[in-house]
């Protein structure tokens, strides 16, 4: 945590105590110094930071209070991109004690009813169906983390912001094809590339690591290495809100 310092004195802080009360943004880590570890793991902090500043933003404010978040669970891992599905359900049979998908569960209420579940944090997304919503609870999210285990998320891109105001720090992954023709090859259908350039355009500042499209054993074990990073590493919030 980030503490201030309310003893009044008219001497001038040291360089070294400005450093320590404001991190600058995408500052490169400087060789030997002892808290590399840090600077790099805040280099990266634009990815997973709750309140994204947006390019003018970032031009006018050239400091960010921030604080260190120990972050002990494991973190939900919502992947973005084509050929979902398949991808999930490999990951779930090759480590079925390290990933579970977050199942959905089935109401039938009104359209305001699910709203005001959103609204109240009690659910984090929905899916309208014939007579009923499919919809993602917090609960089922904290109650796979409880078990020791990753949440693969079913979740639509803007839902990840409702997460981070909700403190549950996420591993946002998106599997990048290089062109058409390679999901055509995988048999998805092509629209689903519109899709993906579209979410890349619009979200690519949450991304923690992006995976390159391929068969889908190359993708679980690029993700398996991603999240495996990101859970290891230090993680940086704002200490209050902008």
């Amino acid at each position: 945590m980030v503490k201030d310092d309310t003893t009044t004195t008219t001497r001038k802080p040291s360089a070294a105590a400005c450093r320590s009360f404001f991190q600058r943004k995408h500052k490169h880590k400087r060789s030997g110094s002892k808290d590399g570890k840090d600077l790099q793991a805040l280099d990266t902090f634009s990815r997973t930071q709750l309140h994204p500043l947006k390019a003018s933003d970032s031009m006018s404010l050239a400091y960010q209070r921030v604080q260190k978040v120990d972050c002990t669970s494991l973190r939900p891992v919502p992947i973005l991109g084509p050929l979902l599905d398949v991808v999930k359900e490999m990951l779930v049979n090759k480590t079925p004690g390290k990933f579970c998908r977050c199942p959905f569960e089935v109401m039938k209420a009104s359209q305001q009813a699910i709203e005001r579940g959103v609204k109240d944090c009690l659910l984090v997304d929905y899916k309208r169906r014939s007579g009923h919503f499919d919809v993602t609870t917090v609960a089922s999210i904290r109650e796979i983390a409880e078990k020791n285990r990753h949440c693969l998320l079913d979740i639509a891109p803007h839902a990840i912001e409702r997460l981070h105001h909700m403190q549950i720090y996420l591993t946002v992954l998106f599997i990048q094809y290089k062109s058409p023709k390679h999901i055509k090859e995988q048999k998805d259908p092509i629209s689903q590339d519109k899709t993906a350039q579209k979410i890349e355009q619009e979200y690519s500042r949450y991304f923690a690591g992006v995976v390159q499209g391929g068969a889908p054993s190359s993708i679980c074990t690029q993700i398996l290495a991603m999240v495996h990073r990101e859970q290891n590493r230090v993680l940086w919030i704002p200490a209050c809100p902008l």
